[in-house]
């Protein structure tokens, strides 16, 4: 069966707006590309097998905080359409760009039809055969039984995040590594710099849901590309300006928001508590701020004041690369309007100073009393809908072993506790280390639902772990990604729509069911149904590895209606106060915005200012969460967002998506273009040095634009290797930090520096 264009978008009258909102940057590498998408028939499914033809309520489980409401529609058992939910509030009848080529990910040719074991060298190549399931399964566990055995479950490790989502999608793992006792995994790669720098502040990260933004007269966008990371977000947006709200955008790269802002402020990377502070002088000097709300509400106003005092404005200037004018310009449009609404993105947040930098940003809110009203808060991330599922349920822990030692690594630095037991440090330590300290080994690893070697920091160092003899390595996925290079075997998943799910939001105050609407593809089978069998193969007779997926949705589920009446109602959400914190008590010590954090709960307030730290990557020393000499010596700042075009490194390599903008091209300013002697379009080698001293390069095109400011260039994050089209195999995360963030172990992908010179 194929399908043209015009059946591909058939009932969706909405593409086109979706489409035109993709392509509002000023490049026109975001079109839609022209060539008709494809869909490939799967292998014949047993009639008594069949799921019957229809519309399915289906929740795409990516990761990204509108995680939208989707209808496929199929036809003899094949999807054949899929459209927005136009019923749902956030929706609105419109997937993203990603969501309408799901049909060509789900029925990609290049998926992995069947277990398969390598039979060659890891790496790069890699070859497999194909096996049997009843095979894949015995080898498998027969391996991790013996290393059990040998050096117990705290030698195996789980690596997994982003690439789905949702209680079928973990639940299964959690309860197989819960059994073995396997190593925990800190999965903090994405936002936790940011919760700990929030609660220090507000005591919390929640804050008003995305619907409340249409309400608001101001919108302060701070460290956010909506377009790439939460598009439904516009339309509430557009809402508000609509109203006459005015938009505020904070970002060092120029997003498409930024393009339309009343107003833009461009920082220099690392230093927005420098430009908080300059915001912060301005609202007071100029009696912008709201001394009633500020005395009643929160605590130690005047260690803020003595704070700000310490920074003239050409301080602020200089450090920031914005003018006075500019950010004067700012504060007065935040103060001046009836109602404000910031949202923090997660970007800011990974670099060595990100905790900081998110601890800073509420201070313009409290001083000026936007909180606790209509249309007025301070937004990083919503987690309430989770509050609807019983996750102790789901994880199943109480099946841990007694006794069990099990230790923990942290997400971001899977390069180092993956290391040679005989690799030397700098420092005298020698072999695997996590957070700073020496490591047991892993002598296993399974990956499911994530692709490390494109999505993780500095990935030549991961390599030398995942070329270790004595790692046992097993992927699980539905492509051969770069990460899938390296694995002993490798087991294919089923897509989203070939199985149920339960999903939560983690910005608008949604929980969702999404139903199966086809059967598994060729031999592939479920997360949770993998790890079932798996575990049965290991010689556990447990209960809970006998529960079906929507066994395990029922059990789960918790919500204000019942599951039979949420299988009918799609959604529901939690019962959250509007406007959102109200009553004005905050989750703090004092139970009041805290200006001044001296707990050391969340940082050292010995350490860094516990008012607003102002210290960046470049000004701090190592041991301060600076950077290396050596990364300080490199002449650009890198920064590596999102595309609107890629959730992480999903969809890379999907025909509708592929070709249509440039993956591993790197932007750079025009003055530093010329500095240099680079020309659009030329190929140039970009160096960074990473942990150990080592020297890490990569090849790229130039492409010669102002996406940043001087000092600074740009490259689209999460590439995969394979897919470098200059064939030099090389991608960004070879050059990113896997240091740690000031606060909570977060990533720091964007503290990275690096050279240029043309190849």
């Amino acid at each position: 069966m194929t399908m043209n264009r015009r059946s591909f978008i058939k009932g969706s009258s909405a593409f086109a707006f979706s489409a035109s909102i993709m392509g509002c940057s000023s490049s026109d590498d975001d079109d839609i590309i022209e060539e008709p998408p494809v869909v490939e028939p799967p292998i014949e499914v047993p009639p008594e097998e069949s799921i019957p033809d229809g519309v399915y309520h289906t929740t795409c489980p990516r990761n990204c905080g509108d995680r939208c409401s989707l209808m496929v529609t199929t036809k003899d058992g094949i999807a054949v359409s899929i459209t927005g939910d136009s019923t749902h509030p956030v929706t609105a009848g419109t997937p993203c760009v990603k969501g309408h080529s799901y049909l060509q990910s789900v029925y990609s040719p290049d998926r992995i039809q069947q277990p398969m074991k390598r039979v060659g060298a890891r790496g790069p190549g890699a070859t497999f055969e194909p096996i049997t399931w009843e095979q894949a399964n015995s080898e498998i566990a027969a391996k991790l039984n013996e290393i059990i055995n040998s050096h117990g479950g705290n030698a195996i490790v789980p690596y997994s995040y982003s690439g789905y989502s949702g209680i079928s999608a973990g639940t299964g793992a959690n309860r197989f590594f819960n059994r073995i006792g396997g190593r925990n995994l800190q999965r903090n790669i994405c936002a936790s710099a940011g919760y700990s720098g929030m609660s220090s502040i507000l005591g919390e990260f929640n804050g008003p849901s995305p619907e409340d933004y249409a309400n608001t007269k101001c919108f302060v966008s701070w460290g956010t590309n909506e377009q790439a990371t939460n598009i439904h977000h516009l339309k509430f947006i557009n809402e508000a300006r609509d109203n006459g709200a005015k938009v505020l955008v904070v970002n060092p790269a120029r997003t498409p928001l930024a393009s339309q802002a009343d107003v833009w402020l461009q920082p220099t990377p690392g230093t927005d508590a420098t430009l908080v502070v300059g915001i912060s002088k301005i609202l007071i000097e100029e009696n912008l701020h709201d001394t009633a709300f500020i005395s009643a509400n929160t605590q130690d106003y005047d260690a803020l004041v003595a704070r700000l005092a310490e920074f003239t404005h050409e301080e602020i200037e200089s450090e920031t690369g914005v003018s006075k004018s500019e950010y004067q310009e700012f504060a007065r449009a935040y103060a001046e309007a009836e109602c404000a609404m910031i949202r923090i993105g997660y970007g800011l947040q990974r670099s060595l100073n990100g905790g900081r930098m998110v601890k800073a940003i509420p201070t313009i809110a409290a001083l000026t009393g936007n909180i606790g009203k209509v249309g007025a808060g301070v937004v990083y991330l919503n987690v309430m809908s989770g509050g609807l599922f019983d996750w102790g349920y789901s994880g199943a822990s109480h099946l841990t072993p007694e006794g069990a030692e099990r230790g923990t690594v942290s997400i971001n630095e899977i390069g180092k506790f993956l290391l040679p037991e005989d690799y030397q440090h700098e420092n005298g330590l020698v072999g695997p280390i996590s957070y700073g300290e020496p490591s047991d080994p892993i002598k296993a690893m399974i990956v499911y639902s994530s692709n490390p070697m494109a999505i993780a920091p500095n990935t030549d160092l991961i390599e030398k772990g995942l070329m270790r003899d004595d790692l046992f390595l097993v992927g699980i996925d539905l492509f051969q990604t770069d990460t899938m290079d390296y694995v002993d075997y490798l087991l294919p998943t089923s897509s989203y729509m070939e199985q149920s799910n339960l999903i939560d939001s983690y910005q608008c105050y949604y929980a969702k069911h999404s139903a199966k609407a086809i059967m598994p593809l060729y031999d592939s089978k479920p997360d949770t149904v993998i790890f079932n069998e798996l575990a049965k193969a290991m010689g556990f007779d447990d209960a809970e590895f006998d529960e079906s997926i929507d066994d395990i949705l029922r059990n789960t589920w918790k919500g204000n209606i019942s599951y039979d009446e949420l299988l009918v109602q799609k959604w529901d959400s939690p019962i959250v106060d509007y406007p959102y914190r109200k009553d004005l008590i905050f989750p703090t010590t004092s139970g009041k915005i805290e200006f001044k954090d001296t707990s050391n709960k969340y940082f050292d307030s010995e350490k860094f200012n516990p008012v607003i730290d102002t210290g960046t990557p470049e000004s701090n020393e190592y041991d301060d969460k600076g950077m290396t000499d050596a990364e300080k010596a490199r002449e650009f700042r890198l920064l590596s967002p999102a595309h609107a075009k890629l959730s992480n490194s999903q969809w890379a390599n999907v025909k509708y998506i592929t070709g249509t903008f440039p993956q591993h091209t790197i932007y750079v300013h025009p003055t530093d273009a010329a500095a240099k002697g680079i020309s659009d379009g030329d190929e140039v080698i970009v160096t960074a040095s990473r942990y150990g001293n080592a020297n890490a390069q990569i090849q790229y095109v130039a492409r010669v634009e102002k996406m940043t400011p001087k000092g600074t260039v740009f490259i689209w994050k999460n590439g995969w290797k394979k897919l470098n089209e200059n064939g030099s195999n090389t991608s960004v995360n070879q050059l990113t930090n896997c240091d740690l963030t000031d606060m909570n172990y977060g990533s720091t992908f964007h503290a990275t520096r690096v050279d240029i010179a043309l190849a």
